[in-house]
């Protein structure tokens, strides 16, 4: 785990015990209910002195955000603070160490008061796959050309995370492929960098798609083929979608 900031919430276990949390709530659950499962499923960060005092202050921020901060969960923090705990990874940085020093007795002077703008319970908000199994996908690229990517699978399996499982096709052209493109089924295959041979498959998760939509066209919809790849271990976001054509032709020394 690690930190991109001296505030509290800029760390990645606090980041995923937040989040712990938010998930709890959002399943119906009460805060009290989701703090005790939190407890319990970190209880582990206890016995690390460094991570220890990051449990509490997550804690404390949901409490203090969505209700009411416990007073044990409020002595913890401030014990913690004042005893200089969970500093270590600060120490090497005097500059650092002295901003994280400030930031946590401004996290501290905020959950000792009533959250004067409490937030509401989060709810969860359902993000399904945004395309359906065999759409076929005109992408425009940056330089006004277009390619071709085709629709593996959908996964509604998490709520609020649809993606879609997305094959790039090897297509790249003035005009927006055919269905017939899509038919022959000639997949973009990587060989620059590490990629060595690879297709270029992905998972799509719901990240950047309302400003990338708009360069995304449905041309139709094909059927699927017992042939067709089946996964990825590979994420991305829509706003990577077509952006590895240029980068094989290129490596292929074709005409850009």
């Amino acid at each position: 785990m690690g930190a991109w900031g001296t505030a509290v919430l800029s760390d990645d276990t606090v980041a995923d015990i937040v989040a712990f949390i938010t998930d709890r709530l959002k399943a119906g659950e009460s805060l009290d209910s989701a703090v005790a499962k939190t407890k319990a499923k970190f209880a582990e960060l206890e016995r690390d002195s460094n991570e220890g005092p990051l449990l509490w202050m997550a804690i404390a921020h949901c409490q203090w955000k969505w209700g009411l901060v416990d007073a044990d969960v409020l002595a913890r923090v401030r014990n913690d603070i004042a005893a200089g705990r969970g500093l270590d990874r600060w120490v090497e940085d005097d500059k650092a160490l002295s901003k994280r020093q400030v930031m946590l007795q401004k996290f501290l002077r905020q959950i000792e008061s009533p959250n004067p703008k409490q937030s509401a319970i989060p709810k969860i908000v359902v993000r399904e796959a945004p395309f359906r199994k065999g759409d076929c996908l005109s992408v425009l690229l940056p330089d006004g050309r277009y390619t071709a990517a085709l629709v593996l699978a959908e996964d509604n399996s998490r709520p609020e995370q649809g993606m879609n499982l997305v094959a790039s096709l090897d297509y790249c052209d003035a005009e927006p492929p055919t269905l017939d493109v899509f038919k022959r089924r000639e997949w973009l295959v990587l060989f620059q960098g590490i990629w060595k041979g690879k297709r270029d498959i992905s998972w799509f998760l719901p990240v950047r798609l309302k400003s990338e939509r708009k360069r995304i066209t449905v041309v139709g919809n094909v059927r699927s083929k017992w042939l067709d790849p089946k996964g990825s271990s590979t994420y991305k976001g829509w706003q990577n979608i077509g952006d590895q054509i240029l980068l094989v032709r290129a490596h292929r020394g074709q005409s850009l």
